[in-house]
């Protein structure tokens, strides 16, 4: 009988894989070994070939839920006498390990918690090898014990017994625990210590149906909780958050209480029970719970429970909605720890529900929406980072990618893989600056790379950029917006000619100016900007995203349409007569001002032009609320012309001021808008197809998260003949710029600007 060596690797350390193993060769009476390695799991047996490919092929159909299985290789060893089929120690051997994320807890041990006859009733940090912490909490590699932040928790007998137990959904799963030996919970209430488990919740539950706020530690951070259902306590948050109209998320304990008062597609409940339990964006109406938690949008973002200590929290609560906030203030990392909480999140509460159980990475909870084409992530982390992306390649070097400064996040490759980390925040002040350091340093380390070169932005004065140059040897730049195209190729693993659609706000581009609204053309190695929107001048530079009535006025009167609006503009409060002629001279002169072509201006000029809307509250907003209204059955467009690589506004503007002079409702006008824009869209790639014979085009840049615009464009794209390419996985917004960054360089690919 012959010795074979086989090695697997994937996510297959931490979901239970070697007691499945074990298990599989015991039932096919296989005698060998299996072993997890940084190099994968590697499983030595003897085997005939009919037994190697029935075993093979049993792998691969009943591989663990939480597996997944990136490459099987098999090779002869020398022969080995075995007895039996074991599981031997985990052993470093210096290759690549991939880390599984944070999955929510499953339905075992759901209902383990909630049964009182089981040790583990309202046990708050229960967990097996189908659910619970993994990223945040393992602080190297290999994946044992020892190296999380369990390792002070001393197991106890019964634990040990279903650790030790390969027949036990506990076997080696790593952070279990119980009540008598694992993690626990300590509320700091109104400055008074309470340790009973019972009495913590009992008084957290009774301050949240009380209108009070809370601070909860989770699986990644703390949350700040507080009832969905009572005006005056959302009021409050909001006040203290200094979040006036951006929707809050929602956490219910099950799908059972959502599907009580809200119709759920399908494909809404699948994605909301999935281990990886990310918040889900969905129409509402009718909702059980405060107006205020999304005051301008019937679009609400809802989650389940998805850890023990949220459902056992639950139990105690007569609240069935709570909103589940990132535990910080605006735009600072989440705090994961007390220190951290009692000292940031004090002018929010005085209640804080601690626990015991570290948290090395801090993760937030990952944000996705439903378009045509599939669910899209706005927000990867929790439940997703840092799971790989699959890039074929010839270089052999280790690799960083420092991603850019706004939504960043940033990524390490080696082996074939590229790790793109979770969602860290715009790099905008010192607090997430410092945790983007602790999370390069800590991937780093994790997964033992050792880049010498650094891919960064084309903007020498982003936060990453500036990082990335202060440690790595070798600085190599890629365009922002090449970037976006790359990473949605990357995502889809698509390696051959292609256009990318790529609409977004600010980015550098080659010329200096501020580029946005990009059409690129990738033949082989070379990727051609071939047509974008036309220039306009953004006066204020930076202060144009967030006050968009600037670019208003600069577009108005680059198309003498100003005079038109400006009484009614003036009247309504919208803008003044001294501003009105400040952005002129700034435009007529170039004063503070750069040119952009970008779509992410435009769209949100449109919205603050239809809703008379001054300024964004958030990155977006207006483009956001204008989004809102646009209606299927609408099919009504406006010229958005194009001629010489060029799209052209001037039709768009005048047709629109029509409309607002004539008091259409908004619903047809944001209609009108976003169809005038997907079909310019799809008629440059029927020219571009019809030209150079390519027919793919991928989607990428934050304003492709407008769900009615990126579907519009997808479909009409479809009913032309292309293929077309969507984010689903990795953000269309910045947060993916470094797996672009990645995905050019090591594809060798080139700008060049007609």
């Amino acid at each position: 009988m012959i010795t074979r060596q086989i090695t697997i690797q994937g996510i297959v350390q931490g979901v239970g894989f070697r007691p499945f193993i074990k298990n599989l060769a015991d039932s096919l009476h296989i005698k060998g070994s299996v072993i997890n390695t940084s190099n994968g799991v590697i499983i030595k047996a003897n085997l005939w070939d009919e037994e190697l490919n029935k075993f093979i092929n049993k792998i691969k159909e009943n591989a663990p839920a939480l597996s997944h299985i990136v490459s099987i290789e098999v090779k002869d060893i020398d022969h080995i006498d075995y007895n039996d089929f074991s599981i031997n120690h985990s052993k470093d051997t210096g290759g690549i390990t991939l880390i599984p994320p944070d999955m929510a807890l499953c339905d075992e041990c759901r209902n383990e918690i909630l049964d009182i006859s089981e040790r583990r009733f309202f046990y708050p940090f229960t967990n097996c090898t189908n659910c619970g912490p993994r990223y945040t909490i393992i602080e190297k590699l290999p994946y044992d014990r020892s190296s999380t932040t369990m390792k002070d928790f001393q197991m106890c007998d019964e634990c040990y017994n279903e650790y030790s137990d390969t027949s036990d959904r506990r076997y080696h799963a790593q952070p279990v625990a119980c009540g008598e030996c694992g993690p626990k919970v300590t509320l700091h209430y109104k400055g008074k210590i309470i340790e009973n488990q019972e009495e913590a919740f009992k008084k957290t539950a009774e301050h949240i149906d009380n209108g009070g706020i809370a601070a909860v530690k989770g699986l990644g951070g703390y949350h700040l909780i507080c009832s969905a259902e009572q005006d005056s306590a959302v009021l409050k948050l909001r006040e203290l958050k200094k979040r006036n109209t951006k929707p809050f998320a929602v956490m219910a304990e099950n799908i059972q209480i959502i599907k009580r008062h809200a119709v759920v597609p399908k494909i809404v409940e699948d994605t909301l029970t999935r281990p990886e339990s990310p918040i889900v964006i969905f129409e509402w109406f009718r909702r059980p719970f405060s107006d205020y938690v999304s005051p301008n949008s019937n679009k609400v973002g809802i989650m389940t429970a998805y850890t023990p200590l949220h459902v056992v929290l639950f139990q105690y609560m007569k609240t069935k909605f709570i909103i589940a906030t990132s535990g910080n203030h605006k735009d600072e990392p989440i705090a994961k720890n007390q220190e951290e909480a009692e000292r940031n999140l004090s002018e929010f509460t005085d209640v804080f529900l601690h626990h015991n159980r570290d948290i090395f990475q801090r993760v937030d909870d990952s944000v996705c929406a439903l378009a045509d084409y599939g669910y899209i992530l706005f927000r990867r982390a929790r439940g997703y980072a840092p799971y790989p992306v699959a890039v074929n390649t010839d270089i052999q070097e280790e690799i960083f990618a420092a991603g850019a400064n706004l939504k960043s996040s940033l990524l390490f490759y080696k082996s074939g893989f590229a790790f793109l980390s979770q969602y860290i925040g715009d790099l905008d002040n010192i607090e997430t600056e410092q945790m983007y350091e602790e999370v390069h340093n800590n991937m780093k380390s994790l997964f033992n790379i050792n880049p010498v070169t650094a891919i960064v932005d084309y903007h020498s004065q982003y936060r990453s950029t500036l990082f990335a140059e202060q440690r790595y040897k070798k600085i190599y730049k890629v365009q922002h917006h090449t970037a976006h195209f790359a990473s949605c190729l990357a995502e889809n693993s698509y390696y051959d000619d292609a256009i990318g659609i790529v609409m977004d706000g600010f980015g550098l581009g080659t010329d200096n100016k501020a580029w946005g609204g990009e059409i690129f053309i990738k033949e082989n190695n070379t990727v051609t900007r071939y047509a974008h929107i036309e220039n306009y001048i953004q006066p204020g530079l930076d202060s144009a995203a967030k006050n968009p009535v600037r670019m208003v006025i600069s577009y108005l009167y680059t198309e003498n349409l100003l005079d038109k609006l400006k009484d009614k503009f003036i009247n309504a409060g919208y803008t003044t007569e001294q501003e009105i002629s400040l952005i002129k001279m700034a435009v007529d002169n170039r004063l503070n001002s750069i040119e952009t072509s970008a779509a992410g201006r435009l769209f949100e000029s449109a919205g603050s032009l239809a809703l008379m809307k001054r300024s964004n509250e958030y990155e977006g907003e207006l483009a956001v609320l204008f989004e809102n209204y646009a209606c299927k059955d609408i099919k009504e467009e406006y010229q958005f012309i194009y001629e010489e690589n060029r799209i052209k506004l001037s039709k768009v503007f005048e047709e629109m001021v029509d409309d607002i002079l004539n008091n259409k409702d908004i619903k047809i006008i944001s209609s009108k808008f976003h169809n005038g824009f997907a079909k310019v869209i799809c008629d440059i790639c029927v020219d571009i197809k019809e030209k150079f014979g390519i027919s793919t085009a991928a989607l990428s840049g934050g304003v492709m998260q407008n769900i009615f615009l990126s579907s519009r464009i997808y479909n009409m794209l479809l009913e032309n003949g292309f293929k077309v390419l969507t984010h689903r996985k990795v953000p269309a917004n910045d947060a993916g710029i470094a797996l672009g960054q990645l995905f050019f360089y090591a594809n060798h690919l080139t700008l060049k600007d007609i």
